[in-house]
């Protein structure tokens, strides 16, 4: 009797052995033993966490660097990693960046691969937004639309293309080949979009369908039913466009040189209350609603995508994060991703969560 026992025993350890769900535990249980300091997502995915440190752009402000731990992704199978999904709200509690990733640099087509990806301000909950660039070269326009359903990029080329979050519907049009500024509505039912220099065009979320346009847009401008906001090669202007009438223009100085008012760097906030041109030697904030203009010559830093209430603004180069907090003079500067390449710049959506706040504690 004691025999049957053991040999029964003995059976039931091999099938746990052989048991599929038990191997798995147990190889995670290894994992977590020999990398304590990773938290892995899927098999073959995890973050660290590290703290932030020295800035790495040159600033012409004294700001206090602030160090705090913050995640760094490791991917190597992104269609393990979770996606960007509409339906959960913890994903929006705070504005959020979207980037073009290729998350690895291996011999995998699709791992190599441009995706479209996003996180909170904060750098965590980094989801992938969609895999639907893959086979572009190049990123170099994206735009997300209010309602942050719809996401558009422009490739090289000026080929353009819509993803809807809600459905998966991917929406091409390469036949537009053209400059890159794309503008969303503020319905989000409309993209306008520049098609040919001088021509423009929108593309209906609804009927899929796209008609030439009057509107000329810009990246750098916020669209209401009635008025666009948009920032210019050396000014910013407001345009009522139920009379087709010129509201004002905020310009940068101009006693100076071409050369020395053009802006390199421009960016508008998400209501379009504030807005930023820079050029190597000067920079300018302007206020929509006081209709002033600040100009700067030494104290200042860039401010390549600004938050609400300019607050909070980035540089939108995404190989290191850089964020300064503009109220408070303080700059957080981490790398997110230990590998993979970046195209094109970050922009920020969702931006008016958290009362446009990009970290939790500020709340």
């Amino acid at each position: 009797m004691k025999k049957i026992l053991l040999l029964v025993l003995f059976s039931i350890t091999l099938m746990g052995c052989n048991d599929p769900e038990s191997a798995a535990a147990e190889a995670v249980q290894l994992r977590a033993e020999q990398h304590p300091d990773r938290t892995y997502v899927g098999e073959n995915n995890y973050y660290t966490m590290e703290s932030s440190g020295d800035i790495q752009f040159t600033t012409k402000k004294d700001l206090k660097v602030m160090y705090q731990d913050f995640p760094r992704y490791f991917i190597e199978k992104a269609k393990e990693w979770p996606k960007e999904d509409l339906n959960d709200t913890s994903s929006y509690d705070l504005p959020r960046f979207q980037f073009a990733w290729a998350n690895s640099s291996s011999k995998d087509e699709y791992e190599s691969g441009l995706k479209i990806w996003s996180m909170k301000t904060d750098g965590t909950d980094l989801r992938l937004v969609t895999d639907a660039t893959i086979g572009f070269a190049s990123i170099r326009n994206l735009a997300r639309s209010p309602n942050n359903r719809y996401v558009a990029w422009a490739g090289s080329g000026g080929q353009k293309g819509v993803y809807d979050l809600k459905t998966g519907k991917v929406s091409n049009m390469h036949k537009f080949t053209s400059p890159l500024d794309m503008l969303w509505s503020e319905d989000s039912r409309y993209l306008y979009f520049d098609d040919a220099r001088n021509s423009y065009a929108r593309w209906d979320s609804e009927t899929g369908e796209v008609s030439d346009s009057d509107l000329k847009v810009r990246t750098e401008a916020v669209l209401t039913e009635d008025k666009i906001i948009k920032v210019t090669d050396a000014a910013v202007v407001g345009y009522n466009l139920k009379t087709n009438e010129r509201l004002f223009v905020l310009s940068s100085d101009r006693s100076l040189s071409d050369k020395e008012r053009i802006f390199r760097v421009k960016s508008i906030s998400p209501t379009g209350r504030f807005a930023w041109g820079s050029n190597q030697s000067f920079a300018w904030m302007f206020d929509t609603k006081e209709l002033t203009v600040k100009q700067m010559t030494t104290d200042y830093t860039p401010a390549q995508i600004l938050g609400k209430d300019a607050h909070f603004s980035a540089l939108d180069s995404f190989a290191k994060v850089r964020i300064v907090d503009r109220v408070g003079d303080r700059v957080w500067s981490w790398r997110a991703f230990y590998y993979g390449a970046l195209s094109g710049d970050a922009i920020l959506y969702n931006g008016l969560a958290n009362n446009g706040l990009w970290f939790k504690e500020d709340k």
